[in-house]
């Protein structure tokens, strides 16, 4: 989904939960899926579907490459688990990042894709320190 109203339409379409799609996003204000958007304007279409939701309905959101550096990625897990969100998934490509669908996608060196998986981990943990239900990390 991309916004509110999809969300209710993916719900009262019967799904096991959703996945909101920087793609879709992007796509909706009129924008390729090359990083355009800002994490504050990710992080409020997060907040959007899953008020919306009302925790009916999982949603995984988009983190795109977490939006920087593994101190980034810290901070695009943690606020997108106090959005509500059950996991969110970060690509390992290169900034400027490229849509998953074009062709010339690069992947950033083990070194630094270890360091984000870290990085998301530690604000799982930290955003649900006494919970079991962490945010997913895809």
């Amino acid at each position: 989904c991309f916004d509110a109203l999809s969300a209710k339409l993916v719900e009262r379409a019967g799904f096991p939960l959703t996945f909101v799609s920087g793609f879709s996003a992007a796509a909706a204000k009129g924008l390729p899926d090359t990083g355009l958007l800002s994490y504050a304007e990710m992080e409020s279409v997060m907040r959007r579907v899953t008020a919306v939701l009302g925790g009916r309905l999982p949603a995984i959101g988009d983190g795109d490459t977490g939006y920087g550096n593994a101190v980034n990625v810290k901070r695009t897990v943690k606020g997108y688990a106090s959005a509500g969100l059950a996991g969110v998934m970060i690509e390992d490509q290169v900034a400027p990042k490229r849509c998953g669908h074009t062709k010339g996608k690069e992947v950033v060196d083990r070194a630094t894709a270890v360091a984000r998986v870290r990085a998301a981990v530690d604000a799982s943990r930290e955003a649900a320190p006494t919970r079991d239900d962490s945010v997913l990390i895809v």
